[in-house]
């Protein structure tokens, strides 16, 4: 009876299931165990409705107000369902100094907050489940957090050549282990190795041993300015060495780095334009349908490759016209081969963001506004409404029940 009452329950949405909470305390004992939110998340990860669109919005106007304000979307092609989220910041934090969304995983958000300006490192890093709304965990810092968390003047901060330190952060579930960790990549020009590694069951950092050369990296390079992709076990990003740009891989179970190679013409291109270590052309790495993709704008195109049968195998999906872009990200891929791509109008921090879907296949590319079919990229309410401000760009995730206790296993 229980076993047809679990597999009942785990074809529900979240927001249903929650409710069974207040039915009985049996029922919360069941919707609660690591076996059920687990065995209900592989459920929801082939289901259309489950998969969502979380951005976050722009900081309160208000600084007594100590929460963050999130606005999750459907990515369903027939209606935009919206909703709002609210987390309630630790009381360290103050999210008017900034508040950074750095990546999700099974439904779970890592979520850095400031409190002060002009510094690397968030005072605050907690994980949160938007679906179950309420549930939030305080991350401790590593010992090696201090260091990186010194007050410089607005200027440095802005123009980055003189921070000798940054850093930036990866969650994902390593399946060898049964954990989820947390993984805090350096980008250290001396050249002193001080990334770290963070399990939920153990509790604490530890600093992880070099097994291979990753090279020099930058943070400017990263896909979506901060985000870490993560694919087939490894966490990805993009790395310089002997002056060749390529996929550096970093493996949460083994912990051993690894390489990729990219295409020669844009390796070529890059390089050419390599100065002070930053790459003056945009080039980034993401996930698309399971797969690890890179992409490659300049002035007048975007350039989009995909990972066909195995590490340097790239196959390029589609070129589009890129000129009034200052960016393109790419977010999603539908299981009909249309990506959504989302694309930054400006250079400003407090940017407008526009999401388009672009098909490709046998007849070509075709592209439109997401979710509303509109030739003009210049409008301004495409996923947002008016009313509520500017919104940063968003994270698919799908909806799960999964939360992870920290110290006390999964």
């Amino acid at each position: 009876m229980e076993e047809i009452l679990v597999d009942i329950l785990s074809r529900l949405p979240v927001k249903s299931v929650v409710r069974f909470n207040c039915v009985s305390k049996f029922w919360n004992v069941l919707i609660s165990q690591s076996y059920f939110t687990k065995k209900h998340f592989n459920h929801a990860k082939n289901q259309a409705s489950s998969q969502k669109l979380l951005s976050l919005h722009c900081h309160p106007k208000d600084a007594d107000d100590n929460r963050l304000y999130f606005y999750s979307s459907s990515l369903s092609l027939v209606q935009l369902v919206k909703d709002y989220r609210i987390v309630d910041c630790p009381p360290n934090s103050n999210p008017s100094y900034g508040a950074l969304i750095y990546c999700s995983c099974d439904g779970l958000f890592l979520i850095g907050i400031w409190n002060k300006r002009y510094v690397e490192q968030p005072k605050v890093l907690l994980i949160w489940n938007p679906s179950t709304r309420d549930q939030s965990t305080l991350l401790p810092h590593s010992r090696y957090y201090y260091s990186s968390d010194s007050s410089s003047s607005s200027s440095d901060y802005e123009d980055g050549d003189d921070n000798d330190l940054r850093s930036t952060y990866g969650l994902a579930y390593d399946s060898i282990s049964d954990d989820y960790k947390v993984f805090r990549l350096v980008l250290s020009f001396d050249g002193q190795n001080e990334n770290e590694i963070f399990g939920l069951k153990e509790g604490s950092w530890r600093i992880i041993d070099e097994t291979s050369s990753s090279g020099m990296t930058d943070c400017s390079m990263y896909s979506g300015g901060e985000f870490l992709p993560f694919v087939d076990g490894s966490f990805h990003w993009l790395g310089v060495s002997s002056k060749k740009l390529y996929v550096v891989s970093f493996n949460i179970s083994s912990e051993v780095y690894g390489e990729i190679s990219l295409p020669d013409f844009v390796c070529s291109l890059a390089i050419s334009r390599w100065s002070k270590h930053k790459i003056e052309v945009d080039v980034g790495v993401s996930v698309l349908g399971g797969r690890l993709s890179f992409y490659y704008k300049d002035d007048k195109f975007f350039n989009l490759w995909m990972m066909k049968d195995g590490p340097g195998a790239w196959m390029k999906l589609f070129t589009i016209p890129s000129s009034r872009i200052y960016r393109v990200i790419p977010t999603y891929m539908f299981s009909d081969n249309q990506v959504l791509l989302c694309f930054k109008l400006d250079w400003k921090i407090m940017s407008r963001f526009v999401y388009r879907l672009i098909s490709f296949g046998l007849f070509g590319l075709t592209n439109q506004i997401w979710p509303l079919d509109c030739d003009d990229i210049d409008i301004d309410a495409i996923t947002i409404d008016k009313d509520i401000g500017i919104v940063y760009n968003g994270i698919v995730y799908t909806e799960s029940l999964i939360y992870p206790g920290l110290g006390l296993g999964v």
